[in-house]
């Protein structure tokens, strides 16, 4: 029998929602990802199948391009700024391919702060590969960016305006874009825990209210580079229960008129980051009836869990996660992957995260 794995009950938020059908959701084969490369040291065998490579890549995003599958990941570790892995057996292995995908960040991105954060990339309806990213701007705080390549792997080159920014709110984190076939959309995080606030996760000045960190959503033309319409708020945090912040959104379209949102709450470098699902009736919907799919748990010993994305076989997620509690300076952000596997309803009463070990 198969080890079940960080299982959560139900939260409810009072958003009218069509009355759910109460099929679970099962998340199966979660196992830190195996890297391929001869020049790095794998660590010691835990309790997740596998080989695991000693390398931090926080943030993963995964684009599947014919035969092949991509991973990108936030700046770390000296691996260039946006860090790719490549896999050819559909996301069983992978390897570090020691390239940059963005070696040059453009002319906004800081010049003392080039940093890239969640990378994001899809194919766009021109066989362009499009990239949402967030990079602080000279002068100002973090935006959204975009940079295009005819290649997977880049170079992306980087436009030379940022695309969409908000100082007032706290900057723009986690770009991401969702295509619904009908309309593109990019969906992104107001990062307004920076501003201060009662959050732990701040730099800014400590006050007594929490900031909002809004999930927000636009759309945006069919080669993802020109806005459209007015962007939306589709979800907020639920104060002290969520450490006044959430982030890292992912979509998934079930069929018209049942969408779901995934999405990180608490601080990254916490014990209580975690991944936790909401469900609406449209891309640009309010989105409600969330749920817990991973946290941390001591007996399947990860930390942190977060920053899940799913790739567009609608099977496949990938999330980052430590194996050490407390972030201890030895401890690494690393990549794993799952599969996940929809009920024929129209909602789900929990994710059940199954380990691949018997």
């Amino acid at each position: 029998m198969k080890k079940s794995f960080l299982f959560a009950a139900a939260a409810s938020l009072a958003v009218a929602l069509p009355s759910p059908d109460f099929n679970s959701i099962e998340l199966v084969n979660v196992t830190q990802s195996e890297f391929e490369q001869e020049n790095l040291q794998s660590r010691a065998l835990g309790p997740w199948d596998g080989p695991v490579m000693d390398i931090s890549f926080p943030d993963p995003t995964l684009l599947i391009a014919g035969d092949v599958w991509w991973a990108y990941a936030t700046s770390s570790d000296n691996q260039g700024h946006v860090p790719i892995a490549k896999s050819n057996d559909e996301g069983a292995k992978w390897t570090w391919t020691e390239e940059d995908a963005m070696p040059d960040v453009g002319p906004w991105v800081d010049p003392n702060d080039k940093g890239i954060w969640a990378p994001s990339v899809f194919e766009n309806d021109d066989c362009k590969f499009v990239m949402y990213f967030s990079g602080k701007r000279k002068g100002a705080r973090r935006c959204a960016g975009v940079a295009t390549a005819d290649h997977p792997q880049g170079p992306f080159n980087v436009t030379d305006e940022p695309f969409i920014c908000d100082d007032e709110g706290g900057g723009i984190i986690d770009p991401v874009q969702f295509n619904d076939g009908k309309n593109r959309w990019i969906i992104w995080k107001v990062d307004g825990n920076s501003l201060g606030g009662k959050t732990t996760c701040t730099d800014g000045h400590r006050s007594g209210e929490y900031k909002p960190t809004p999930i927000r959503i636009q759309r945006v033309s069919r080669d993802g580079m020109t806005l459209e319409g007015d962007p939306k708020t589709i979800l907020n945090h639920n104060g002290e229960a969520d450490d006044g912040l959430i982030e890292g959104p992912a979509m998934w379209k079930r069929r018209p008129g049942s969408y779901v949102l995934f999405f990180s709450t608490h601080c990254y470098n916490s014990d209580n980051y975690d991944i936790q699902y909401a469900f609406g009736t449209a891309p640009d919907a309010e989105f409600g009836h969330r749920r817990t799919l991973a946290k941390s748990d001591s007996n399947q010993p990860i930390y942190g869990p977060g920053h899940m994305d799913i790739a567009s076989d609608g099977m496949t997620i990938s999330f980052h996660g430590r194996d050490k509690p407390g972030n201890p300076k030895d401890t690494k952000r690393r990549m794993y992957i799952g599969k996940i596997l929809f009920p024929d309803g129209d909602y789900s009463e929990g994710i059940e995260v199954i380990s691949p070990q018997g």
